[in-house]
């Protein structure tokens, strides 16, 4: 004879069976179109479609070896997010983005199901945490990273510290020691998942040992005033993430040692502890946290990259003022949870913990995100839907309708906007005139549409076509540089983006002189313009290339000149390029196509050159 199951257990059970399917599939239906979506030339050719080696679309073996072992040190060594595209490219191939779409999306549902079960857990309010969980599916701000094939890395490490804190709350309610046990090293594994999928899930362990400390605060069985306890703070929280903190701690210093090598950090400037750096952190951080509070109510003007606050554009008074407003609010809020309403400063305390690593103490030039709230925002939509669950539960009739009427309008408001940002990803040049379009455009999305339009020119054979092309990329040309004089930049001491994107307007240029038959010199005049600008990479290439075209037309007493000037060019080229294994084993490959087999009287600088790439 059968156990029988009793009505409410089985009632909770299928309840929450069935809130976790409606919201899978409202998910996967909000973003069923994003899998057909296309790469954007926004970091998509540099960190993946670089690296074929390490996505290897015939061998998964292939791609493993490279990734753990042979690819080192490289831009990004996130081991998971590697993995996961490997698998990508093995089942979809390498240069098909529908995989990698596709992995976002299942990610994105997969993680409004587990902050659903979290909630549901932690709070025993499945009514809120189904709210909570909606409105976190539909929030606008998460059109980037779930539709952004870069996203991977910040949907697949929230993925993982969900699942960490899931782990954990069974773990806390777990009577059995030997279930405890699995539990536990469950949220340790989760948490190393999590921080080889993306480096800025550091603090996982922070987030665990808070749930610790506030857990029996969250469901109610302690009043949200009652004594917390210095002493059992430290021995509820301290000790068991002890290994956690350990383990995030090696992880970081082995993913910092190797992007230092690779060159990614190090050179931007200002350091952590400068104190100009250290007030504008100051000054930033709380403007900073006041727009992602105003994108997830007001989602207006999202973009992918940001740029205001600015280390070269100083803020004004009324945006000093705001500042000091917002951080005497954040501290406010922060003193008065911690006394008097313990059930939220779970909340609030996660929400500012997860924006910790991005706050530019070690500077990389990029102040705010979408991408950089995605998880965190569960935590501002957590506080709101706590308090409107008592007001309800403590309310009129009128005033319940009046609240589900409010969350159910918000939820669909949020779902149509975010229904329509996501057409902006759907290719590279959507994306950039949208970018290109808001109010304050940035000249990476000046420059990035001006670089689609030229693009296109180059590929296109109708003459008249081509010269329409070309006259809109000179359009946006003219409007960047414009646009940069209108910035009113100072020089602070820093290594900011828009020197670099002021130097393509100048290489595109060139390019579109080399279109339209400018003569080499004047095409030069471009490249050299750009690279006085800020040398980088593309552009000493670009110098070395037609410095080797004019040495083909000049004069023979010329010739070895310009060839040796191209040659210094191009070892310009071989240093921005690092110790990524791609760009060596290319940079050998032009050397011997290039210099070496046309050129013997640069064998001794070819010898040392390859000596230098070993």
């Amino acid at each position: 004879m059968s156990r029988a199951i009793s009505g409410p257990n089985w009632a909770v059970r299928h309840g929450t069976a069935l809130a976790v399917f409606a919201l899978v599939v409202l998910s996967l239906a909000l973003y069923a179109r994003v899998p057909f979506f296309d790469f954007v030339n926004f970091d998509d050719p540099t960190v993946l479609l670089a690296h074929p080696q390490l996505y290897d679309e015939t061998s998964f073996t292939s791609s493993l070896s490279q990734i753990f072992f042979e690819a080192f040190p490289r831009e990004e060594p996130l081991l998971l997010r590697d993995v996961s595209w490997a698998l990508d490219a093995r089942v979809f191939g390498f240069q098909n983005p529908l995989g990698y779409h596709l992995g976002n999306v299942l990610l994105n549902a997969a993680n409004v199901a587990l902050l659903f079960l979290f909630l549901a857990r932690a709070t025993r309010r499945l009514g809120m945490s189904l709210a909570v969980a909606a409105v976190f599916a539909v929030l606008p701000v998460h059109v980037e990273p779930v539709s952004w094939v870069m996203g991977r890395k910040d949907t697949l490490s929230a993925f993982f510290v969900l699942a960490a804190l899931l782990a954990q709350s069974y773990e806390l309610d777990e009577p059995d020691a030997r279930r405890r046990r699995q539990f536990y090293l469950a949220t340790l594994l989760c948490t190393c998942l999590a921080l080889v999928a993306k480096i800025a899930a550091m603090p996982c362990f922070v987030l665990l040992a808070l749930h610790r400390i506030f857990y029996p605060y969250l469901d109610g069985r302690r009043a949200p005033d009652a004594p917390i306890g210095v002493l059992r703070t430290l021995r509820v929280a301290i000790p068991p993430v002890l290994p956690h903190a350990v383990l995030t701690l090696a992880i970081v210093a082995w993913y910092q040692a190797a992007v230092a090598e690779y060159g990614v950090i190090g050179w931007r400037g200002r350091g952590p502890l400068d104190p100009e750096h250290l007030a504008n952190v100051a000054a930033f951080t709380p403007l900073v946290i006041g727009s992602y509070w105003r994108s997830l109510v007001w989602p207006a003007q999202l973009s992918v990259f940001y740029r205001w606050p600015h280390v070269e554009i100083p803020l004004t008074g009324l945006e000093q003022l705001a500042s000091v407003a917002i951080a005497i609010a954040i501290v406010a809020a922060l003193v008065y949870c911690c006394l008097r309403r313990r059930d939220l400063a779970f909340y609030l305390l996660a929400f500012l913990a997860l924006l910790l690593p991005y706050l530019n103490i070690v500077y990389v030039d990029i102040w705010r995100a979408n991408r950089y709230v995605y998880l965190a925002s569960f935590c501002a939509l957590a506080v709101p839907a706590i308090l409107l669950a008592q007001l309800h539960d403590r309310g009129t009739r009128a005033l319940r309708i009046a609240i589900a009427g409010g969350v159910l309008c918000f939820t669909l408001a949020s779902a149509a906007q975010t229904l329509w940002l996501q057409a902006v990803w759907r290719d590279d040049a959507a994306l950039w005139r949208y970018e290109a379009a808001l109010d304050e455009p940035s000249l990476l999305a000046i420059q990035s549409l001006a670089t689609s339009y030229v693009k296109q020119a180059e590929h296109e054979a109708d003459p008249a076509t081509r010269h329409e092309l070309a006259g809109q990329a000179r359009k946006e040309i003219e409007r960047g540089l414009a646009r940069d004089r209108e910035l009113g930049r100072r020089p602070a001491g820093y290594a900011t983006s828009e020197p670099l994107q002021v130097s393509r307007l100048h290489t595109l240029l060139g390019r579109i002189g080399a279109l339209e038959g400018e003569s080499l010199e004047a095409q030069l005049a471009h490249y050299a313009t750009a690279h006085a600008i800020a040398p980088n990479r593309a552009s000493a290439y670009l110098l070395a290339k037609l410095y080797l075209e004019m040495s083909e037309r000049a004069p023979a007493a010329d010739r070895e000149r310009l060839v040796r000037t191209s040659w210094n060019h191009f070892l310009e080229y071989v240093g921005y390029s690092g110790r990524d294994p791609v760009q060596v084993a290319r940079s050998e490959g032009m050397i011997t196509a290039i210099y070496e087999q046309r050129y013997p009287f640069l064998r001794p600088e070819i010898v040392a050159a390859r000596q230098s790439l070993q």
